[in-house]
């Protein structure tokens, strides 16, 4: 059995379809069930329910838009730091391997090598720093205290996470709703490449750590948009800032964003190179099957839309 925490949520639910599809037994762990931000109800959940591995996609990400992190920064650091830690304890103790679904915008900038950050590199986005936006810090202080507790854990990094399905927590949604954009150079996460990675590399065994999952090579905005209007035909006249300060000037922005390229050669080295896909070509391919917004599912895999 595994344990999945954040079923709810947009990595969450693909988490669980993909475990359902590989037969799986999957229980959903709800706050309003149980309060697992309480360090004896997680235990107590884990000694009855004898899981072989525990998933955690919970986070706070100001749903869709990071500024609304920095307006909600007790819940954003309650969500992403302190259930961590409780988590990480609970595991420790119970002897239960997890994974955690961390981000890469923990960087931001120029990284020390040539094919990006790569697991090993500090966070340059943190508290510790000071120059991050809330979410962004508190990412990046949650793998501390990962690294602090201990245990056999995957810390898997997401950026930018994007697939078929417009919703306001795509990344190509957000560049074709948005008046205006940055243009920047990023490493970019699949939703579903990132999920069958992650249970990749937890099912063949990979050695415990921190993973960044994400597609292969940089891509920059204005390349994705390029796509967009050649692939739905849409010709849109996308506008772009000249850099961050203009957008905080013009009030697009109030938290400081992150522009980073992740070394991935680590993911790849792990599950077989051929297995990653390419970052412009999973962009191609989901532009090219792009629908409105993913159904959600009963328990039985029935449609919702069907019972209205």
């Amino acid at each position: 059995m595994v344990i999945l925490l954040g079923s709810e949520g947009y990595i969450g639910k693909e988490f669980q379809n993909q475990l359902e599809e590989l037969g799986v037994e999957t229980y959903c762990l709800f706050a309003y069930n149980y309060n697992y931000y309480e360090l004896d109800t997680l235990k107590q959940v884990l000694y009855e329910k004898k899981p072989e591995f525990l998933i955690n996609c919970d986070a706070y990400a100001g749903d869709g838009n990071i500024d609304n992190c920095e307006d909600n920064q007790d819940k954003t650091t309650r969500v992403n730091v302190s259930l961590v830690q409780t988590i990480s304890k609970a595991c420790l103790m119970m002897g239960v391997p997890w994974g955690h679904v961390s981000s890469g915008s923990i960087y931001d900038g120029e990284p020390p090598a040539a094919n990006g950050f790569i697991e090993e590199d500090m966070p340059n986005f943190s508290f510790t720093l000071g120059n991050g936006n809330h979410y962004s810090m508190s990412k990046a202080k949650a793998e501390e205290v990962i690294a602090h507790t201990g245990g056999d854990y995957y810390i898997w990094r997401l950026k930018l996470p994007f697939d078929e399905y417009d919703c306001n927590t795509n990344l190509l949604s957000k560049l074709m709703h948005s008046n205006m954009n940055l243009d920047a150079n990023n490493s970019i996460s699949h939703k579903g490449d990132f999920v069958k990675y992650c249970l990749t590399l937890w099912q063949t065994k990979a050695d415990f750590g921190i993973y960044n999952v994400v597609n292969s090579g940089p891509i920059s905005t204005k390349e994705i948009t390029d796509k967009i209007n050649k692939i739905l035909t849409i010709d849109k006249n996308f506008v772009f800032f000249e850099n961050q300060d203009q957008a905080f000037k013009l009030g697009a922005l109030r938290a400081q964003r992150s522009s980073a390229v992740l070394d991935n050669s680590k993911l790849r080295k792990a599950i077989h190179p051929k297995r990653v896909r390419n970052a412009s070509k999973a962009i191609e391919a989901s532009l090219k099957q792009w629908r409105e917004k993913e159904q959600d599912k009963d328990v039985n895999g029935i449609p919702k839309s069907f019972w209205d």
